[in-house]
């Protein structure tokens, strides 16, 4: 958005920056995330059905007490289809509730969810590196380099570049799973890889 406001900017570096929908996103990392962590296919199938009808409430429901009220009662009908395994892990129902529903009405997740990065993308002229780590579970990097190319192409941008990072994580680490889960357990803070293809691109810039 500074970017395409100001001419100030002189390049743009999109470290697992997205390229889809806010709601997309979330569909691709709980569906992801979940598979990594070998969920069942039909609790999986669940679970990704609840959270699309959570998404679309969100992007329909402007009034927040009426979004509220839906919400909970989603949450109801698929609470009473769990099993007892699956409703202990949840241990206080009403205390759960309260902070999701807390979480998913709040600005941020709102606005993330609604938010749609497409078009604000088509309009960047300045050069653009787009980097997304080929095990991460939260930017997906196939579809959203693929949605952060065609939008630039869109525009007319003729200076960017997508590269798709064999190995690294959402946090551009050297992984294994790429699951949040091991973030913590790695070492490495930033793979010295990414940082080359960064810095090289932005000397490349330099040297025209």
């Amino acid at each position: 958005m500074v970017a395409v406001e100001s001419e100030d900017v002189a390049f743009i570096v999109l470290m697992a920056g997205p390229g889809l929908p806010g709601d997309e996103i979330l569909m691709l990392q709980t569906e992801l995330i979940n598979k990594a962590n070998e969920m069942d296919e039909e609790e999986l199938k669940e679970n990704l059905k609840l959270s699309r009808e959570i998404y679309d409430v969100i992007l329909i429901e402007k009034d927040s007490i009426i979004a509220d009220s839906t919400l909970r009662k989603l949450f109801e009908e698929h609470y009473n289809k769990m099993s007892d395994k699956e409703k202990e892990g949840i241990k206080d129902k009403e205390t759960f509730l309260e902070n999701k529903i807390k979480t998913l009405l709040s600005p941020w997740f709102t606005f993330f969810i609604r938010y749609d990065p497409y078009p604000m993308l088509t309009k960047v002229k300045c050069p653009v590196l787009a980097i997304i780590g080929e095990k991460d579970l939260q930017v997906p990097p196939k579809e959203n380099l693929s949605a952060i190319e065609k939008a630039l192409k869109e525009g007319g941008n003729q200076n960017f570049k997508t590269v798709e990072l064999q190995g690294l994580n959402h946090l551009f680490q050297t992984a294994e799973t790429g699951l949040p889960l091991e973030y913590g357990k790695i070492e490495e803070t930033f793979s010295p890889d990414a940082m080359k293809i960064i810095l090289d691109w932005i000397k490349g810039l330099n040297n025209r």
